[in-house]
């Protein structure tokens, strides 16, 4: 093996053992775009700098998500948190998508919360059931991935500078105000009505 053969396979090596430290980015099914990788390598690093926590994502065409994130984190060290998501083809009817975590890990999130089905609840379900426009992966997965560290963060009782926030799950809440509100509204309208047409009659 020649010395710069050795050298370099030494710096790919050592890229990728700093890459998996800071938390990285496996789109093997090729639907995280590069501006979206870029933000989840940001919030990665910094969560892995402030708190220990390494959180990867890996897409898969595979609809197995255990089964093809099994080699990847046999190689992660604990505490460590992988979300994987296999999205829908035109052979699947369906995605998956999936967090798979050290045991350590798990106490720092709630993963019922974020794989919830309910838009109130959920970052990443109510996003890809609603089939609206053609970047619901990103948005999908850029708004779990973040809703996953804001969780590790507040446990740990940090402060993430890259943190999107809950932009989703705030939209959705003001949108379901603003129908509690609309509804409410009505039913007094209603109310006063009727109470004035009590009177005049």
């Amino acid at each position: 093996m020649k010395l710069s053969t050795f050298f370099k396979s030494g710096l790919i090596a050592a890229l990728l053992s700093v890459s998996n430290l800071n938390g990285i980015v496996i789109d093997n099914a090729g639907i995280i775009s590069d501006n979206v990788r870029t933000k989840l390598n940001q919030i990665g690093s910094e969560l892995k700098e402030k708190t220990g926590v390494t959180l990867d994502l890996i897409t898969t065409k595979d609809s197995d998500l255990r089964s093809a994130t099994k080699d990847h984190e046999s190689n992660l060290k604990k505490p460590y948190i992988l979300l994987a998501i296999s999205p829908k083809t035109e052979d699947k009817k369906s995605g998956k998508v999936d967090i798979f975590a050290s045991d350590d890990a798990y106490a720092l999130f709630d993963k019922d919360a974020v794989l919830s089905p309910y838009p109130e609840v959920g970052t990443i379900l109510p996003i890809l059931v609603s089939n609206k426009g053609e970047d619901i992966y990103n948005a999908a997965m850029l708004n779990g991935y973040a809703d996953i560290s804001d969780m590790v963060a507040k446990s740990k009782d940090v402060i993430l500078v890259n943190s999107i926030g809950n932009s989703n799950k705030t939209t959705l809440n003001l949108l379901r105000y603003f129908v509690y509100g609309s509804m409410f509204l009505v039913i007094v309208v209603f109310l006063v009505r009727k109470f004035k047409r009590g009177l005049h009659a």
